[in-house]
């Protein structure tokens, strides 16, 4: 047997257990998730990266253009 069958079976084994696992356990609906608001310091930081990201790619613009001769 080559390792692509055993991977094989043993991936269909994993399977057929979560499955038995699901079965027992019952599906359950899980309620829908909300999005955190962002307040605060982390709306301030992550403007800190936007900014950060804009001042690097204008850098690296500027790195590019003075290479090319």
């Amino acid at each position: 047997m080559n390792r692509f069958n055993e991977t094989d079976r043993l991936q269909r084994q994993e399977a057929e257990a979560f499955a038995v696992f699901w079965d027992r356990e019952g599906v359950r609906d899980l309620p829908p998730l909300a999005r955190a608001p962002v307040q605060g310091w982390v709306r301030w930081a992550f403007w800190g990266l936007r900014a950060y990201i804009v001042v690097m790619l204008v850098l690296v613009s500027i790195g590019f253009a003075h290479g090319v001769h």
